[in-house]
C-alpha cells in the first residue's frame, strides 16, 4: 500500500479523510433509505472506482458490485472471492488474518491484481469479508481508510440481516414443526399462519427429512461452544434453503438435530424421482461445504393438511429403514422399498434384522468359515417349494448328495425343513436379510 496515513502530511491527511469521509456520507444516505446489501456493495464500488465484493465467513460472495472505472471487469467478476487470491489463501493457513485492511497483490491471468481486504467483525465474532480490487496501481492510504469506515456500515447491517434472519427462521422452524406434529387448535389458525409467512401450505407438497450422520464428530469439532454449534445449524439451514428456493417453493428448519423441509410439488401425483433428484443435489452440494454426511428421508405426498404429520412419519421411517439395509443410498423413501414398505414398517428394523439372524446366522457364520454354500442350497430348496429332485436338478447335485447337504443344514440351524411354519420363518428371514443387504436371494 503506497503509504500509511501517519506517513502523509497534513494537506495529504486531510485529502484522505475527505474521500473517506466523502464515502461514508454516501454509504450512511443508502444504508438510512433501506439499500441491501447488493445496493451497497454496488455504491462502494462507484465511490472507490473498482470492484468492490462482500462475502460470508465461509467466503462465498453475498454480493459484488463493479464501477465503470474499473478496467478488467471480466477477469475481476471471475476472481471476485478472496479464495481466487493465493496470497490471502496462504495468510488464511497460517492463520495471520488481521482485523485492519491489508492489501494483497497476486499474479493472475498475466496481469497484477490488487485486493484490499478487511475481516467485517461484530465485536469477536467474524462476519465475513469487504474487499476492493482492482489492476494497474496499488491502492493508497485514502482508499485503506475508506474501507474502514465502510466495514462499520457493513457490519451494521449484516448484523441486522443476521438477526432478521433468525427470527424468520424461529418463525418458520416453530410452523413448520406444529404443522408436521399436527400441533395446531383448527384448520384456520395453521392456514393464517401460513399465509403470514407468505407460504401456501394447500399445493401438494411432501415433507424430507434430514439427518447429520456424523453429527456427533462435527459438535465435538465446536468443543462444546453453543454459539458456534448455533452458527452452523443456521448456515447449514440458510444454505439448504437456498438450494431449495433454486428449483422449487419449499421451507427449511432445524429441530432436535434434524433437518425438515417442506418441498412443493407440481402436481399431487407428481413423481418422486424430481424430489429424488433434488435430494440427491442438496447432500452432494451440502457435504464438502460443512464437512456432513446428510442421509435424506421423503415422505408421501401431502394433499390435506392432515397428511403432514403422516408424511414427516414416513420420511423418519424411510431412514429408520434405510439404516439397516446397506445396498440403499443416502436418499430413501418408502417407494423404493416397493411392498417390503409395508412389512418393514410394522416392526423396528433392528428387530426384523435380529430376527433373521437368529434364524440363519448360525449357517451365514458356518458358510464363511469352511467357504460352503449351505445357504444357497436352503435358499433354493425353499424356492422350489421343498422339491428335493427339482433342488437336485437346479443344483446339478444328486439326489443323496442334496438330502446329505439338508440334513446337515438341519443339524447346524437345529430345526426340521420338514416342518412346514419352520420353512415359512426361514422363507422371511431371507427376505429381511437380502433387505438388509446382507444376503441376496433369488427373485
Amino acid at each position: 500500500m503506497e503509504n500509511t496515513l501517519s506517513d502523509l502530511d497534513p494537506a495529504q491527511q486531510n485529502a484522505v479523510l475527505e474521500q473517506a469521509f466523502a464515502v461514508q456520507a454516501l454509504l450512511t444516505k443508502r444504508i438510512l433509505e433501506g439499500e441491501s446489501t447488493e445496493g451497497m456493495v454496488r455504491a462502494l464500488a462507484e465511490a472507490t472506482g473498482c470492484c468492490a465484493v462482500a462475502e460470508n465467513p465461509r467466503l462465498e460472495v453475498i454480493a459484488s458490485g463493479f464501477s465503470e472505472l474499473a478496467p478488467g471487469q471480466e477477469l475481476l467478476n471471475s476472481i471476485a472471492s478472496v479464495k481466487a487470491s493465493p496470497a490471502f489463501m496462504r495468510l488464511t493457513n497460517a492463520r495471520r488474518v488481521q482485523p485492519q485492511p491489508f492489501q494483497l497483490t497476486d499474479e493472475l491471468s498475466g496481469l497484477t491484481v490488487y485486493r484490499l481486504v478487511s475481516a467485517i467483525l461484530a465485536g469477536s465474532e467474524r462476519l465475513g469479508f469487504l474487499s476492493l480490487i482492482k489492476t494497474g496501481t496499488p491502492f493508497t492510504a485514502a482508499d485503506a481508510v475508506s474501507l474502514e469506515h465502510a466495514v462499520g456500515f457493513f457490519a451494521m447491517l449484516l448484523t441486522q440481516d443476521k438477526k432478521i434472519a433468525e427470527i424468520e427462521l424461529r418463525l418458520k422452524g416453530n410452523f413448520v414443526e406444529d404443522l408436521t406434529g399436527a400441533r395446531y387448535s383448527d384448520r384456520d389458525s395453521i392456514l393464517n399462519r401460513a399465509h403470514a409467512l407468505d407460504y401456501d401450505i394447500l399445493l401438494p407438497h411432501r415433507v424430507l427429512v434430514a439427518e447429520i450422520d456424523n453429527l456427533n464428530q462435527i459438535v465435538s469439532n465446536f468443543k462444546q461452544d453453543q454459539k458456534a454449534i448455533t452458527l452452523f445449524k443456521t448456515e447449514l439451514v440458510q444454505k439448504i434453503q437456498s438450494l431449495l428456493d433454486l428449483s422449487v417453493k419449499g421451507m427449511v428448519m432445524y429441530k432436535n438435530d434434524e433437518i425438515i423441509m417442506l418441498v412443493q410439488q407440481g402436481t399431487a401425483d407428481g413423481s418422486i424421482s424430481t424430489v429424488k433428484q433434488l435430494a440427491e443435489e442438496i447432500i452432494k452440494e451440502i457435504q464438502p461445504i460443512f464437512k456432513v454426511k446428510l442421509y435424506i428421508g421423503i415422505g408421501h405426498t401431502c394433499r390435506e393438511l392432515a397428511d403432514y404429520q403422516q408424511s414427516y412419519s414416513a420420511a423418519k421411517k424411510a431412514l429408520e429403514i434405510g439404516a439397516f439395509m446397506i445396498t440403499e443410498g443416502q436418499v430413501r423413501s418408502f417407494e423404493q422399498f416397493k411392498i417390503h414398505a409395508l412389512f418393514l414398517s410394522t416392526l423396528k428394523p433392528a428387530e426384523l434384522y435380529n430376527y433373521a439372524r437368529a434364524q440363519l446366522g448360525a449357517l451365514l457364520e458356518y458358510d464363511e468359515k469352511h467357504k460352503t454354500e449351505l445357504l444357497k442350497t436352503l435358499q433354493e430348496f425353499l424356492y422350489l417349494r421343498n422339491s428335493i429332485e427339482g433342488t437336485a436338478r437346479s443344483l446339478s447335485m444328486s439326489v443323496s448328495g442334496l438330502k446329505y447337504r439338508l440334513q446337515k443344514i438341519e443339524h447346524i440351524i437345529g430345526q426340521e425343513l420338514s416342518d412346514y411354519k419352520v420353512s415359512f420363518d426361514l422363507q422371511l428371514a431371507l427376505i429381511i436379510l437380502q433387505l438388509f443387504g446382507e444376503y441376496r436371494i433369488r427373485n
